[in-house]
């Protein structure tokens, strides 16, 4: 599995477990492969986006971003984690 490929399948796992993520920009923060080579692990940051026409002052303070980490199988690309990291 290449790099490319293990990105979009890990943000895949993401969207499918957090659907309310779909609609966020989500970048890719960190990659890591541990040394035996068994899993990719990524971090990725999920902007929320603003809504213009939402004057409520509470959800103009809510945090817009959020931070997951994600492991994934380097073999079949299966779900093994997703956690929070903190921003």
């Amino acid at each position: 599995m290449t790099i490319p490929e293990a990105v979009e399948i890990a943000k895949k796992h993401l969207v499918e477990v957090m659907p309310d993520l779909a609609s966020s920009t989500i970048e890719l923060d960190e990659l890591e492969t541990p040394p035996s080579g068994s899993a990719w692990r990524f971090t990725f940051t999920a902007i929320r986006p603003s809504d213009p026409n939402n004057s409520n002052v509470l959800e103009l303070l809510r945090s817009r971003r959020s931070t997951k980490s994600v492991e994934v199988n380097s073999v079949d690309g299966s779900l093994l984690a997703i956690r929070n990291r903190a921003a």
